[in-house]
């Protein structure tokens, strides 16, 4: 269940009181995710599902690790069943697009220790 002001944690960041399971505050995340989608736009690039899937067809491994699909652990949250991730090759913060050239599949480990701001 998400938290509320009558749970009394409130953000140190934004103030806010709406934290979802993982403890983090969901006004930060939806300010962060508002922040991605206007870098995206002025970045241009787009691509479709058929391309990715494209991609997918042809990338029997992860692109950082280079470990193979199946060898790699299911992802926690049960919400997710796939191990892959869309991940950008010049980072969006950086300037990348999304441009299907600028998209490799990546494990979910490996894209979210990049985006976690973990040295490559």
């Amino acid at each position: 269940m998400l938290g509320d002001k009558e749970d009394g944690r409130i953000c140190t960041m934004c103030g806010g009181g709406r934290f979802n399971s993982w403890n983090r505050c969901m006004d930060c995340r939806n300010a962060r995710g508002r922040r991605r989608n206007t870098r995206l736009a002025a970045n241009g690039g787009k691509h479709t599902a058929s391309e990715w899937r494209a991609v997918l067809a042809v990338s029997p491994t992860c692109a950082e690790c280079k470990r193979p699909w199946a060898t790699i652990a299911p992802r926690p949250d049960p919400r997710y069943k796939a191990v892959w991730t869309k991940g950008h090759k010049v980072p969006v913060y950086h300037g990348g697009t999304d441009d299907i050239r600028n998209i490799q599949a990546e494990c979910y480990e490996c894209n979210f220790r990049k985006n976690a701001g973990a040295l490559r």
